[in-house]
């Protein structure tokens, strides 16, 4: 499925081809850019190999149009937001996890909440995410 990835606060598209850039600060605060896959569920994540980022190190996320956080303001402080626009330019929240290794993404729609990755269980005790949407 093609679909367009939105940043929440700028409406800028985040994705080029395949890959949706964010830009990242790590826990020493060296900023670098990470290129996530658009296939919800696909963890790889590419970024330069001097930008250091540790297994479940907390990554701060950034829109690199506008520079806003992408963090969720109501779900959890690990959690982030993007929104996807589908071929038939439906919306959904794509959230996801801001731990680095962590296997966490639901996608929203007023209807339903899918979930991917193994750890995609933990934050459902936080809130509802239905109502999140």
């Amino acid at each position: 499925m093609k679909a367009n990835y939105i940043c929440p606060n700028c409406r800028t598209y985040l994705n080029v081809g395949d890959r949706i850039v964010i830009s990242a600060k790590n826990h020493k605060g060296d900023k670098g850019i990470l290129l996530f896959s658009i296939q919800l569920g696909d963890y790889e994540i590419q970024k330069h190999s001097w930008f250091d980022i540790e297994e479940n190190e907390v990554i701060r996320m950034f829109c690199p149009c506008c520079h806003k956080s992408l963090k969720h303001p109501k779900v959890h402080e690990n959690i982030y937001k993007v929104i996807m626009q589908d071929e038939e330019d439906q919306e959904y929240e794509i959230l996801f996890s801001g731990i680095y290794g962590e296997r966490c993404t639901y996608q929203i729609s007023e209807e339903k909440v899918n979930t991917f990755g193994d750890d995609a269980g933990k934050y459902l005790n936080y809130t509802n995410l239905i109502n999140m949407s």
